[in-house]
């Protein structure tokens, strides 16, 4: 009888364990497959694991600051965008978590195949040298607009049911009054 506890705190310890291996494996993918110096050098993105309500189970160790907006963000899109099985959302706007501009989140809800419950969110957060805006770095400080420090990000799929949406997240960063300069980068990361 007393060594129930101990096998239930040891259970806990290996579930912690391998939830923290899938989020700092997630930003181990990231880095490996991003083409920007921010991502893959200076390693400034995060990523998380979150459950159905949207707040942070587990985060790999990376950039701290991104962390605390990362269940806001989560919170914010369950609210205000469709979510099913194999969507895949993007975003920066600050109304839902965004620091700043070149902080890009992805979103992806993650359900359970047999009976498509929301087992929770695997989320990433990665600074983008460049989104737009009227000076290159897309950090104008004298901006008096928020389309004047880049391309604004309003939830949006970049993958819908499991088919691709990339095109209209293209057209975005190449849209509005100050467009990214590197779309390509914006892409890939």
């Amino acid at each position: 009888r007393r060594s129930a506890p101990l096998v239930a705190s040891a259970n806990t310890a290996i579930f912690a364990s391998r939830l923290e291996s899938i989020a700092t494996e997630m930003g181990e993918l990231l880095r490996r497959t991003a083409l920007s110096v921010n991502v893959k050098e200076r390693l400034d993105f995060s990523c998380g694991l979150l459950d159905p309500a949207g707040e942070l189970v587990v985060n790999a160790p990376h950039v701290p600051v991104h962390l605390g907006a990362l269940g806001v963000c989560v919170r914010g899109l369950v609210g205000s965008i469709a979510l099913e099985p194999g969507d895949v959302v993007v975003t920066n706007h600050p109304a839902f978590g965004g620091s700043h501009l070149p902080d890009i989140t992805v979103v992806t809800p993650v359900f359970d195949d047999d009976h498509g419950t929301l087992l929770g969110f695997a989320a990433s957060r990665a600074h983008h040298a460049e989104i737009g805006g009227v000076r290159p770095g897309s950090m104008p400080p004298d901006a008096t607009s928020l389309a004047e420090e880049g391309v604004v990000i309003a939830p949006m799929h970049v993958v819908r049911r499991g088919a691709s949406r990339l095109e209209s997240f293209e057209a975005l960063l190449g849209a509005g009054p100050h467009p990214s300069r590197s779309p390509a980068d914006n892409l890939a990361d």
